[in-house]
């Protein structure tokens, strides 16, 4: 399953990149050609932002490559790194439970409210939030259970 996410989640990132990189040339050639830009094309962008942020971070936590100095943690014995490991994780894991429980606040907050163009509502937006959090503990709880398996014997190598 959490290569199918995987997979889902990449496949999804290289659309919103794609996007966002489609519609700020539209509001360049808009703005500087026709002279008549359009405000909800860089809103649009503004808010697929998170989606890159968070939905990639889950992504990068797959991985392994997020940002990390390793040093440190290469010269331990394995039974140590392997807490340590399983320890980075579950604050990882933390973390982005307050940053679900944070984006929900955040959404029911404003429930009914519209960008500043009043062209779509901000729920969806804002939902990529909670959404993020959730995929981030979702990966962090599947790099704990695989450590774990690691400890015990089994060999689950990361299917990319």
């Amino acid at each position: 399953m959490a290569y199918w996410l995987d997979w889902l989640l990449q496949s999804i990132l290289v659309a919103v990149l794609s996007a966002i990189f489609l519609l700020m040339f539209a509001q360049v050639i808009l703005r500087y050609i026709i002279h008549s830009p359009f405000a909800w094309i860089e809103e649009v962008a503004a808010y697929m932002l998170p989606v890159l942020a968070l939905w990639g971070a889950a992504v990068c936590l797959r991985h392994g490559s997020h940002l990390k100095v390793d040093l440190l943690l290469e010269a331990l014995p394995r039974l140590l790194r392997s807490a340590f490991v399983i320890a980075i994780h579950l604050l990882i894991f933390y973390f982005a439970m307050k940053v679900y429980q944070s984006g929900h606040a955040l959404v029911e907050l404003g429930r009914n409210e519209m960008v500043t163009s009043r062209t779509f509502s901000l729920y969806w937006p804002r939902m990529t939030i909670v959404i993020g959090g959730a995929l981030i503990m979702f990966q962090s709880a599947v790099m704990v259970l695989r450590e774990i398996a690691d400890l015990a014997g089994y060999d689950l190598k990361p299917t990319t």
